[in-house]
């Protein structure tokens, strides 16, 4: 697990230098630059908390789906496929436009606080958490949720990392 965490980061930091060289990007996202509300650092940012949303979302019902099928290891395919769209969701967004000073912390902040929240109300639950029967396992529960910890903190860090810091280059 720890491996895998480390060898995510790596990956992510490598993307990230890579992009000056090519930008990849989301076309139609792109495309929202003509249009006045995209102006607005603000709602930039309640749009990325919309996609946030949206992508976790679907990425939670289609887990929950593979859960009646018996395939071996299509979470992990899944789950790395969230984090590659998440990932081009936030790149297209900041290449998206020109930003001024503090507009990309500002949408950085409203976007990634999606994750923040969801961070915030896993803490709530692991402190209010009370076994439903005797024979429950603690130990277990402990775990998921520390695992949903490191989902939703590192969600949150790589996504405000990504559009308050990666190097903006217009060339698409």
């Amino acid at each position: 697990m720890t491996l895998m965490l480390v060898l995510g980061l790596i990956g992510l930091f490598l993307f990230m230098r890579r992009s000056r060289e090519k930008v990849y990007s989301i076309q139609w996202i792109t495309s929202l630059n003509k249009y006045r509300w995209f102006q607005n650092s603000w709602l930039i940012g309640v749009f990325l908390f919309g996609m946030n949303m949206v992508l976790f979302g679907t990425t939670v019902f289609i887990l929950y789906a593979l859960t009646f099928m018996t395939i071996p290891y299509i979470h992990l395919v899944i789950m790395a496929a969230a984090t590659v769209a998440s990932i081009l969701v936030w790149q297209s967004i900041v290449h998206a436009r020109e930003w001024k000073k503090g507009e990309r912390l500002k949408a950085g902040m409203a976007g990634s606080s999606f994750y923040l929240i969801l961070f915030l109300f896993i803490v709530y639950r692991w402190v209010t958490y009370v076994p439903q029967n005797p024979g429950e396992d603690g130990f277990m529960a402990v775990v998921g949720f520390f695992l949903g910890l490191l989902v939703t903190g590192m969600a949150f860090v790589i996504g405000f990392v990504m559009m308050v810091f990666l190097p903006v280059d217009r060339r698409m």
